[in-house]
């Protein structure tokens, strides 16, 4: 295979980009300010303004191409799994309160509220019925359901329909907002007609991702990172482990205990829609060792699940069973390094995932971390998370900051069940899921978010339940544009 090799001095490593060679002319790849990607295309949508906008949007790949073969040559399977994504849209001055139906009178499971003019989500099955109720009125009958169907992804609340409110009662905040999210679904019908995919974003507050994206062009495809961020070998003095103060570009630390000179990943395409990467022995035995030598003193608790960024997070058994607790990166010069490579494997200045000074990084609007704390995560036998996605419907902030990307590091193997599935992925081939066992030190990387600033609903994933013994892993989430709770 042809490899154009690039060598970058980023932030303190020394990254080998692979990917094919550009033409003459162009802007190298990895600029963010000029690549991009070659799925996207102009499109022209009318929303009834008099004047018609142009957009460029992700147009899916014909799936014979992931098998590097002519075009029309395969056609997709239709995956088993019949879950989808829901999104429910509030045009109500007022906020709402969304649960499931269980079909049994006072037992309703709540699943989000959804402040005035702003959306809530959740993975769902066609059959599914959700109910809309006032959040102010705790006694007050249902205003809506919405009974979910195959292929509609999206439901809205209207009061203005049906005249139960007046437009001529808004405030002009109130309008325009309104009008924000009936221009949305006004494009996102034009988007669904030009890409046959289902626009889950907010145009146009929801710009192309700010971070570059590896390319998933065909199964088995590889790109090789180099990193100065190498494997510890032996695990230093408890001394020197201490935590770390919020710092800049460094030599990697410690380094009479680590690897010599560079460490290259390779990663592996698995799925090309959803994008989903492998990376063998992506951490040390020590790296390992030391992170469960953290899990010992730590306390875990239950995990929780969010449809929204408004209300409270919520346990749902039927949904996520494993315990879990959060590691920040200055906790060691280990988990620090850890954070160093994540942000080589991604593309990305590791100033990007930590607070930074006034001089790092200006273009940003924000000092904070765009990378949460390392979630370590424990299933037992009989624990599972059900299908989900990793990103949340953002509030109507300009830039519509969100997860970006999530990197899985498994940190034991051996377990029966306990894979990692991705039930809607696009092959020719298999209706099942994709499944990815754990392996000791492999990461897994995946993109929430294509190319254009839509979430991926294919990126749809579950961890099976675990049958036999347990399974530990830690999970990084990078956000797009900005970190934002």
């Amino acid at each position: 295979m042809l490899l154009a090799w690039l060598l970058l001095l980023h932030t303190g490593s020394l990254l080998a980009l692979a990917q094919p060679a550009e033409k003459e002319g162009t802007c190298a790849w990895n600029d963010v300010s000029c690549y991009q990607d070659p799925h996207l295309k102009e499109i022209t949508v009318d929303l009834g303004t008099g004047t018609n906008e142009t957009f460029l949007a992700y147009h899916p790949s014909d799936v014979s191409t992931f098998y590097q073969e002519e075009p029309g040559s395969r056609q997709a399977k239709v995956p088993s799994f019949h879950g989808q994504f829901g999104k429910f849209i509030n045009l109500s001055p007022n906020p709402i309160i969304i649960y499931w139906s269980s079909g049994r009178k006072h037992n309703d499971v709540y699943i989000a509220e959804a402040a005035a003019f702003e959306a809530a989500a959740t993975a769902t099955f066609p059959g599914h019925k959700f109910l809309v109720r006032s959040k102010t009125d705790d006694d007050s009958a249902d205003l809506q359901m919405w009974t979910i169907t195959a292929k509609q992804v999206l439901y809205t609340y209207d009061p203005f329909e049906d005249g139960t409110l007046k437009l001529t009662d808004l405030k002009p905040d109130q309008l325009e907002l309104y009008n924000l999210q009936k221009n949305n679904l006004k494009f996102a019908e034009q988007y669904k007609a030009a890409t046959g995919v289902d626009y889950l974003s907010l145009y146009p507050r929801r710009p192309r991702p700010t971070n570059p994206m590896w390319a998933a062009d065909y199964f088995g495809q590889q790109h090789s990172v180099m990193t100065r961020e190498t494997h510890f070998t032996e695990l230093p003095n408890p001394e020197n482990l201490v935590p770390l103060k919020p710092g800049g570009v460094h030599e990697p630390m410690l380094k009479a205990h680590r690897e010599e000179d560079t460490l290259n990943m390779t990663m592996t395409v698995l799925s090309c829609a959803p994008r989903v990467f492998e990376i063998k022995n992506f951490l040390s035995k020590v790296e390992i060792d030391h992170i469960m030598q953290i899990a010992t003193g730590m306390t875990l608790h239950q995990s929780s699940t969010k449809a929204g960024l408004e209300g409270e997070s919520r346990h749902d058994e039927s949904t996520r069973t494993s315990r879990n607790s959060w590691v920040v990166r200055g906790k060691s010069p280990i988990i620090d390094a850890i954070y160093r490579r994540s942000a080589d494997l991604m593309q990305v200045n590791e100033a990007y995932m930590r607070k930074r000074s006034n001089d790092e990084m200006p273009h940003l609007k924000t000092k904070g971390s765009n990378s949460e704390q390392l979630q370590l995560v424990h299933y037992d036998v009989g624990q599972q998370y059900t299908p989900h996605h990793d990103f949340a419907i953002p509030s109507l902030v300009d830039g519509q900051p969100m997860r970006f990307a999530t990197i899985l590091f498994y940190l034991n193997e051996g377990m029966g069940g306990g894979a990692t599935t991705f039930p809607k992925w696009r092959n020719a081939e298999h209706t099942s899921e994709l499944k990815v066992v754990p392996e000791v030190g492999k990461a897994v990387l995946f993109y929430s978010l294509l190319p254009d600033g839509n979430m991926d609903e294919l990126s749809q994933h579950a961890a099976q339940p675990v049958s036999d013994g347990e399974k530990w892993l830690i999970n990084l989430w990078t956000w797009d544009p900005m970190m934002r709770f």
